[in-house]
């Protein structure tokens, strides 16, 4: 396996940031879903987050995405993934996660991406975003033969699998924790020699003085810390850029 499963610390602490979103939610395809301020059905690009398992309660993914939306200047969907029933710390994480095992959780991103297709029919550039548990989820959409989405960023990944990672056939940025056991020193390894055969464009950075979850629910109070949920957010604004049509 490229990453590991989730775990009981899966996603870090949930430190909460400060900030107001400027989104609202709202159902896009059937799906209940965070949408940035400047979200209009007939834009021709999009990015979609597929977020963690503190899910759209957590008031940090939707700041992340409205800073997206005003950097790439299109608009920026987190998609529920998680049926509205996120993980809640110090419950029992594996009791939670067999509520969503990978069938159930493919089938809500597929209904989702299958409707979009039809609800959108102008859009001519897609990006996305896998925040630890989501990574799984963003691979899939880009795979071989038709990929849905152009290029991808994963953060921390867990539960994505080797042939899930030699499938892929898009551009992949990947910003790794130093402090790991879901996506350890010895996997990023491996899926560094996965991309290589895969022969696409990647890019692996890894973050010294951070842990798992710390692009969501990094300490701000710390400065190597804000230093790395900065750095990383401003790379995958970049490389979305860079691969944008």
């Amino acid at each position: 396996m490229s990453s590991n499963p989730p775990q009981q610390h899966c996603c870090g602490k949930k430190v909460i940031h400060t900030g107001t979103p400027t989104g609202s939610i709202k159902t896009i395809s059937n799906l209940t879903c965070y949408v940035t301020s400047n979200y209009i059905p007939n834009s021709k690009k999009f990015l979609f987050i597929f977020t963690n398992v503190f899910g759209l309660d957590l008031v940090n993914i939707k700041l992340i995405a409205d800073t997206f939306a005003n950097k790439l200047n299109y608009p920026v969907i987190i998609m529920d993934i998680l049926n509205n029933d996120v993980y809640v710390p110090d419950n029992d994480f594996n009791a939670w996660l067999t509520n969503h095992p990978p069938e159930l959780t493919s089938k809500i991103c597929a209904d989702f991406f299958n409707q979009f297709k039809i609800d959108h029919p102008n859009t001519e550039f897609l990006s996305g975003i896998g925040y630890c548990f989501g990574a799984k989820y963003l691979s899939h959409y880009l795979t071989s033969p038709n990929p849905l989405i152009d290029v991808g960023a994963f953060a921390h990944p867990s539960f994505v699998s080797d042939d899930e990672l030699m499938a892929i056939n898009k551009p992949l940025l990947i910003s790794c924790a130093e402090t790991e056991d879901i996506f350890t020193k010895e996997l990023r390894y491996r899926s560094e020699e996965i991309l290589k055969k895969n022969k696409i464009h990647y890019q692996l950075d890894l973050y010294s003085n951070t842990t798992h979850g710390y692009a969501v629910s990094g300490d701000m109070n710390d400065p190597l810390i804000k230093y790395a949920v900065e750095k990383t957010l401003i790379d995958q604004v970049y490389w979305l850029k860079f691969h944008e049509k």
